[in-house]
């Protein structure tokens, strides 16, 4: 994957799945263009416009405790933030159901302990998933996680399960993974 760098928007909150997406927008399709128009609407009053969050630009979002849980597995929550430009999400720890869909859309949800209290909204990170740190160019604080896993890695790259999988068929090699 290499090194990836830009803004970050810290959730000083929780953060439920129902809010990341709202439920009245559940109905629309697993599309991630789609599905970021009302991204974090329910987390934050900044992003209850159409696009809002999308407009912020942000690359990743830092949090705490169990990110994403409090709620469904609906997929609308990582695809939403997959289409709004967001490239890995860390946080304390996860839900264990919105990291598996994070893992079938490709998208890294690290963990990395305290990484949340000394981050800021804006703060300029550089992430590097070959070695699990992640560097706040802001403050100048460092902190490690486990490196991103060489299967996640290539899903990721891929742009997510299933195109990992037509990959693996339109190659030959389906038959290596077990």
């Amino acid at each position: 994957m290499a090194i990836i760098k830009g803004k970050a928007w810290v959730a000083k909150n929780y953060v439920m799945s129902f809010d990341m997406v709202l439920q009245k927008y559940w109905t629309s399709p697993i599309n991630p263009a789609e599905n970021a128009k009302w991204v974090m609407a329910g987390v934050s009053e900044e992003f209850n416009s159409e696009n809002a969050f999308v407009r912020a630009a942000f690359t990743f979002i830092v949090a705490g405790h169990n990110f994403a849980g409090g709620g469904k597995s609906i997929e609308h929550c990582v695809t939403g933030l997959v289409g709004a430009g967001i490239q890995a999400v860390f946080a304390t720890s996860f839900a264990r159901l919105q990291f598996r869909n994070a893992i079938n859309y490709g998208l890294p949800f690290i963990t990395s302990k305290d990484i949340n209290l000394s981050c800021e909204t804006g703060d300029i990170l550089e992430y590097d998933s070959d070695n699990g740190f992640i560097k706040n160019l802001t403050n100048g604080k460092v902190f490690s996680s486990v490196p991103v896993a060489p299967f996640v890695a290539e899903v990721a790259a891929s742009g997510g399960l299933m195109n990992f999988v037509r990959q693996k068929m339109a190659d030959g090699t389906i038959h290596e993974l077990h």
